[in-house]
């Protein structure tokens, strides 16, 4: 077995591993019960008395008229088989009320769907309730062309790449995610995983060197930086970190948690990637070109290392102010459609948020480019000069050119 096939083997199996478990995971997505419901025989299912999330496929849809005391109210009624869980193979029929539908669903024959199960409060029957389409397969042929890209275009440092990025999510969502819901403070643990996994993204890149190093140092450094100007600014704006409908819920049935640390660690997590990759182009074109031009000095390193920056800081600036307009187009929609006031609009927690996050991200990534070009200067002086031997061939061969012209 060669060496790169020692490498590749446990990062193949590792990458198995976290396919299997995102499977397991999105089997039992959450998204909220719609206003939709049947009723399973409680005979068929050995988890009668608890929750559970199960796939189904539509088999048939039929409309109905049901009489009510207002009128007539149309219903739409599916006939689904079970695809997964302890009902698997099994033929129900559940019901939805079309107008009262909050989710707009409308699966037809063929669709594949979540259903969720719970026990009935009365006894006797199992309720069912229609969560939403099943978007597993989708899912899982989206990572496998973004997978599949990266391979085609790159080859093995595209499999490296993204086998970093299926780490750095996993890491995410098993470190810090449960660490919050155990009581620990989410920042310095968001702030450690950043170093992990900028560490993990340039190792498994570059290998470890001076680029690396410089990377993992200047990404720190900018990542801190968007920290502490979202704590100062946070203070001052009164941000409380519950922007969101979904924040309030959260917190509502977790009151010892904190919802600002939890604010404060997204900033971190957000601003690690775009950060990261201001500092690499830096240390990377630092590091070449003074392997280009072993004379350079500290001072023309640094220089060269602010161009780069600049160059590539206007562009990421932009990706990450628009990342986060993106995100908000409909609260800005919404704004329009109602002609409310530039200042309750700016007031809204949710805008307040937004702008603290991208605006605090984006200084973190122009700070960035400053400290990174020093230290990359400051590393490269040490690199070790070009070999005489190879200045004298290249001074023969300029020599001959030169006889030649």
């Amino acid at each position: 077995m060669t060496a790169r096939q020692k490498i590749a083997l446990p990062i193949i199996l590792a990458t198995a591993f976290f396919v299997i478990s995102g499977k397991n995971i999105a089997a039992q997505v959450n998204e909220g019960p719609a206003n939709q419901n049947s009723t399973v025989n409680n005979e068929s299912s050995s988890n009668a008395n608890d929750e559970s999330y199960e796939r189904a496929i539509i088999k048939n849809v039929a409309s109905s008229e049901d009489e009510i005391p207002n009128g007539g109210q149309q219903k739409q009624r599916y006939t689904i088989e079970y695809l997964s869980g302890p009902l698997k193979g099994l033929i129900r029929t559940l019901s939805s009320d079309i107008d009262s539908n909050p989710y707009n669903i409308k699966p037809v024959q063929g669709d594949k769907v979540v259903i969720l199960l719970q026990p009935n409060p009365e006894g006797g029957e199992q309720l069912a309730f229609l969560e939403g389409f099943d978007r597993l397969g989708a899912m899982i042929w989206l990572v496998i062309l973004f997978i599949f890209v990266l391979v085609i275009l790159a080859g093995w440092q595209g499999f490296k790449v993204a086998f970093s990025i299926i780490l750095s999510v996993a890491l995410i969502g098993w470190v810090l995610i449960p660490s919050f819901l155990k009581g620990m403070d989410p920042v310095p643990v968001a702030i450690v995983l950043s170093v992990v996994l900028t560490s993990l993204s340039c190792v498994l890149s570059m290998g470890w060197n001076k680029k690396s190093w410089i990377t993992i140092v200047g990404t720190l450094c900018g990542v801190l930086t968007a920290y502490f100007i979202s704590v100062a600014f946070s203070n001052w704006a009164h941000l409380g970190g519950l922007s969101t409908e979904e924040d309030r819920m959260f917190f509502g049935k977790n009151s010892a948690l904190d919802p600002r640390g939890l604010m404060f660690a997204g900033i971190i997590i957000a601003a690690m990637g775009v950060v990261e990759d201001v500092a690499v182009s830096i240390a990377s074109g630092v590091v070449e070109i003074r392997k280009a031009n072993p004379k350079l000095n500290i001072k023309k390193l640094f220089h060269s290392g602010m161009v780069i920056g600049r160059d590539h800081m206007g562009a990421m600036a932009n990706t990450l102010i628009f990342a986060y307009v993106g995100a908000s187009l409909s609260t800005l929609l919404l704004y329009n459609q109602f002609g409310g006031s530039w200042l309750k609009f700016l007031n809204f927690d949710i805008v307040s948020d937004e702008i603290l996050r991208s605006l605090s991200g984006t200084i973190g990534l122009v700070l960035t480019v400053p400290m990174t070009a020093i230290l990359a200067a400051m590393a490269c002086i040490k690199l070790p000069d070009v070999p005489v031997e190879i200045e004298q061939v290249q001074t023969e061969t300029d020599d001959s050119q030169q006889t030649h012209y």
